[in-house]
């Protein structure tokens, strides 16, 4: 099962996430987590949010199956705790971390995380039926040129695919 650890207020503040304005932090901070937990379960993905605590003297963990939340204790930032995490999935092709911070970004790559940032991952959200079919059959291997280069790739796959190996400006 993929896992993938979120940088909770980096995504919640991200122009992509789309959250009504009459709410409060709070209440913004519910509904990312109701998407999140329903994406998750669709996709079948386990997710970890970490969000920063200014609020609670200890740090809080709520869990469910599949769905884990952090908020760290004050203090400490929820960078560090993501940081944490990568470190522990170092190499692993089964994780990957949303956030469009660039020192979470840093420590994913050079520890062989998979890295979304969270307007990519916002727009996969919302387009979730563009990955293409888990049980789908490997590719054939063309007998000829002209096989080669007459795919019959479906543009929803194309779509999935520059979505996923689009760099934002300046990430080289």
């Amino acid at each position: 099962m993929k896992k993938i650890l979120i940088d909770g207020y980096n995504l919640l503040n991200s122009r992509a996430f789309s959250v009504a304005g009459h709410l409060d932090l709070e209440g913004k901070r519910d509904h990312l987590l109701k998407v999140l937990k329903s994406y998750g379960k669709q996709e079948g993905l386990h997710i970890s949010v970490v969000f920063d605590n200014a609020r609670h003297p200890v740090r809080q963990v709520s869990r469910s199956k599949h769905f884990l939340v952090i908020f760290c204790r004050p203090g400490e930032e929820a960078d560090d705790e993501l940081k944490k995490m990568i470190r522990k999935a170092a190499g692993s092709s089964d994780v990957a971390v949303i956030s469009s911070d660039r020192s979470i970004q840093f420590t994913a790559k050079d520890h062989g995380v998979a890295v979304i940032s969270s307007e990519a991952f916002c727009r996969m959200m919302r387009t979730p039926s563009a990955a293409p079919a888990r049980s789908a059959p490997p590719p054939q291997v063309p007998k000829d040129l002209s096989a080669k280069y007459n795919s019959n790739i479906s543009e929803k796959e194309v779509q999935y695919w520059k979505d996923l190996f689009r760099r934002d400006n300046g990430d080289e």
